[in-house]
């Protein structure tokens, strides 16, 4: 009798421990990121049908943000973001990993290339999920111009959640 409560018992320490390892992944979280561009709402959440992705993160001080299905993507990239707080995306943020993307269609808005496209984003909460990792929420909005800076694009009411 003896035996058996102590089997039961590891085995049930064993259960805890592994449950408790799985809810540190991010498998367990799911992310909403959505938006007004010119208007139009455009929203994604992870694992939603027609969703390629919907993600925001940290990782080694890289904030990354991917709304994206089949017709449109939004993706906000700027490196050395580790902290909570406000960041801009302009004609002054340079390197190849630093910019904001609007693409609806054939139509492509990026601050790639514009002196004129701005975007502001602000991290409000993160989620260690393992080492260096983190998902995030915040907000952001701007205006993206195409390649031409003859068209813009003005994203408001922006937010990406974890659910």
């Amino acid at each position: 009798m003896k035996t058996d409560k102590f089997y039961t018992l590891i085995t049930a320490i064993i259960l805890a421990i592994s449950c408790k390892k799985e809810n540190n992944t991010n498998n367990n979280y799911k992310q909403q990121i959505s938006l007004r561009a010119n208007g139009n709402l455009f929203s994604v959440t992870s694992g939603d049908a027609g969703v390629t992705q919907s993600d925001a993160h940290i990782n080694s001080s890289k904030f990354q943000l991917d709304a994206t299905t089949s017709t449109k993507d939004f993706s906000i990239n700027k490196q050395n973001v580790s902290a909570l707080g406000s960041y801009i995306i302009d004609a002054g943020t340079t390197g190849v990993f630093n910019f904001a993307q609007w693409e609806d269609g054939s139509s492509l808005y990026s601050s790639i290339g514009s002196s004129k496209s701005h975007l502001l984003f602000t991290i409000s909460r993160k989620v260690e999920t393992s080492s260096d990792y983190f998902l995030v929420e915040g907000t952001f909005s701007g205006v993206l111009y195409n390649v031409t800076q003859t068209d813009s694009v003005r994203i408001t009411e922006g937010q990406f959640r974890i659910l």
